[in-house]
């Protein structure tokens, strides 16, 4: 149902983005979770010549069918491609209504183990340059003068992580007529391995007026790989409003803070603890029941990376990123006795901004769309959900343009049963 964090949770799930929703459970139940996730990625340059330096697309493009080719070094051309695919369980989680009253509240309690997050990353460039002549910000490399030269690495570069931050998570809620309130605390931990390749391509000088020269790279390759761990605990607090007609939600996770811990050997080695200082950030949801067979839903997600402070070993905060946030629209359909048909959309912000972007705060999203369905056997409970998730920015600099492109196939399997 487009991802939908807070609102109109029904089922064990609860525990981890909305642990208010524990209190609509009637009996106990368990419910286990796994998922399948193929990634392609892509980058495309495209090359313009250069005022100053025409030769040099020509160089960059190393296209040896091209009208008037160019002789380069290798046989490495601009553009790329890599696939992925994993297969991790996504979460386990257990719910049970506490008997009695207090003061009368009635208490729900859950435990859940979930992966909170894929730490995979991956990103290429065949045509890096040390320093960059087509950077736009924050502000171009002036000109070079007459008499003076520019010396600039070429090379290939590329950066892969692979792993997944998992949490555990105890939870209790609390109804009282319509209103429920929740919280939830989550043990961060998680591991990730990590690779960086840089092989060298040529040296470039550059020096007034179409004059420039091209030796062999004295660099060569140089790969370092390294590994990290992750720890931090994270909490969140629910409120909603239940009615028979209409449900709105509200979600707030106070700051934490992330702790990694590395090492690396090879080109570069090295250890030390980083620390990510995420902030308050809150989530609201709206459901509406139209009939009995009818639920739609939305909900915002107020996601504040800008505000997040990365701290290096040894340096001063600082931050990277910049603000963006989730909408999420779905709706289900109860097509017949126990068979639920369900979709949704949402979008899905990635805390930075294309170089050379006209907006600066303006953060690249994806579109995420999903299709699933929910068989209900008696207490056995299924749940099939197929996930396209669709990137695609472009970034620009004074002589060329790189068109960056990720879609992503995920498919989810959940299965349950209420006692």
């Amino acid at each position: 149902m487009g991802g939908f964090l807070v609102g109109d949770a029904r089922d064990a799930t609860a525990l981890f983005a909305d642990p208010a929703a524990l209190g609509r459970l009637a009996g106990p139940e368990i419910r286990l979770g796994g998922g399948f996730t193929a990634t392609h990625r892509e980058q495309r340059q495209r090359w313009i010549p250069n005022r100053v330096y025409a030769e040099l697309s020509l160089l960059f493009e190393n296209d040896p069918e091209a009208v008037h080719p160019t002789r380069a070094f290798d046989t490495i051309r601009p553009d790329w491609a890599y696939d992925r695919s994993a297969v991790r369980p996504v979460l386990g989680a257990v719910a049970l209504p506490l008997p009695g009253r207090v003061a009368g509240f009635t208490f729900t309690a859950g435990l859940g183990f979930a992966q909170v997050a894929s730490l995979d990353h991956y990103y290429q460039n065949n045509n890096a340059l040390d320093p960059n002549i087509g950077q736009l910000r924050p502000a171009p490399i002036p000109r070079v003068q007459d008499g003076d030269s520019l010396l600039v690495d070429w090379f290939q570069f590329s950066r892969e992580r692979e792993g997944a931050l998992y949490g555990i998570t105890p939870a209790l809620a609390a109804r009282r007529g319509p209103f429920l309130l929740g919280v939830a605390v989550t043990i961060l931990t998680g591991t990730s391995d990590d690779r960086e390749h840089r092989l060298g391509r040529g040296l470039l000088t550059l020096r007034y007026n179409n004059d420039f020269s091209l030796v062999p790279s004295p660099i060569g390759e140089e790969i370092t790989t390294g590994s990290s761990d992750y720890s931090g605990v994270r909490a969140v607090l629910s409120g909603r409003l239940d009615m028979d007609q209409f449900a709105v939600g509200i979600a707030l996770r106070p700051g934490f803070t992330l702790k990694r811990t590395w090492t690396q050997a090879g080109a570069r080695s090295g250890s030390g603890t980083d620390e990510l200082r995420m902030p308050t950030q809150v989530t609201f949801g709206f459901a509406l029941y139209p009939s009995a067979r009818w639920r739609l839903v939305a909900g915002y997600d107020l996601r504040r990376t800008g505000a997040a402070e990365y701290v290096p070993e040894g340096g001063s905060p600082f931050s990277p990123w910049v603000d963006g946030s989730a909408l999420h629209l779905g709706a289900e359909f109860q097509a017949r006795e126990g068979l639920a048909l369900r979709g949704g959309y949402h979008s899905e912000p990635r805390g930075f901004a294309p170089a050379g972007a006209a907006f600066l705060d303006d953060p690249a999203k994806a579109s995420v769309y999903a299709a699933g369905l929910g068989l209900s056997l008696g207490r056995i409970g299924l749940d099939l959900t197929y996930e396209f998730s669709r990137l695609r920015y472009e970034d620009l600099w004074i002589s060329n343009e790189n068109d960056n492109r990720r879609t992503t196939h995920t498919v989810l399997f959940e299965t349950s049963y209420r006692f």
